[in-house]
């Protein structure tokens, strides 16, 4: 009788053990690790089945809050870092961009190109169609510049019809101009916009290099606008190279 009653007595404290250590090592997980994924396996006594089953619940809605917090932490951080307007990275993000990969350069002994970019004549879009068909040739420049692009370049509306690209690395300076040629080429044809109307969008594109046009950031994007400035005086929509004649 003795040895019945210490073997029922040990399975029944196994039934009340396991179970609370189990939600000891789920409680833990949850606590330290954030792991609100982990559940309680059913037990076999009532009072711990629905113990296990209203901590479970709350663990559910831990885990739903988590990833509500990480979705509104992804939205606010592509916020921080894109054009609302043409999903393009904005200035903010591509000047940090760029003051890195210029670090990376310096070290690796590598070159890097940027562009700056105007929309020519995009005031009389506004003008003649409104701001609807403006955001609309906006949309459509931006989409062709990235189309012109490696997947390892950058590009960004710094602000109204202006744009950079970082084309980084390079190994020739021919490579950078038949990325303008490229880009020029593409926005030869005329967008076709939901507004209805048809109209081209060119743009003058201003080219620096480092390390020869600028050893930062700041004075590489002064170099590529003032050759920018270049290219608009020309009036042929094309490029200019920092310190060359358009075209070269």
């Amino acid at each position: 009788s003795a040895l019945l009653a210490y073997r029922t007595s040990l399975r029944a404290g196994r039934k009340i053990v396991r179970p609370l250590e189990e939600l000891a090592r789920v409680a833990h997980a949850a606590r330290s690790e954030r792991q609100f994924d982990r559940r309680i396996p059913p037990a076999a006594i009532e009072e711990l089945h629905s113990l296990g089953d209203d901590f479970n619940a709350l663990l559910a809605e831990l885990q739903s809050w988590q990833e509500q917090l990480a979705l509104e932490n992804e939205q606010l951080t592509y916020q921080a870092n894109h054009d609302p307007l043409t999903g393009l990275h904005n200035r903010q993000y591509f000047e940090k961009k760029l003051a890195a990969r210029i670090e990376h350069a310096r070290m690796a002994g590598e070159r890097l190109a940027v562009f700056f970019m105007d929309g020519d004549k995009f005031k009389e879009v506004n003008d003649e169609l409104g701001h609807e068909a403006g955001d609309q040739v906006l949309q459509g420049i931006a989409g062709r510049v990235r189309a012109a692009l490696r997947e390892s370049d950058t590009v960004a509306r710094l602000g109204g019809d202006e744009f950079a690209v970082l084309l980084s690395p390079i190994r020739e300076t021919e490579h950078a101009a038949n990325v303008a040629r490229n880009i020029l080429a593409r926005l030869e044809e005329p967008l076709r916009l939901p507004c209805g109307h048809v109209r081209k969008a060119g743009v003058s594109i201003g080219i620096a290099f480092f390390p020869e046009h600028g050893a930062d950031a700041v004075d590489l994007l002064k170099s590529a606008d003032s050759a920018m400035y270049q290219a608009k005086k020309a009036d042929t929509g094309g490029y200019v190279v920092a310190g060359l004649p358009a075209g070269h």
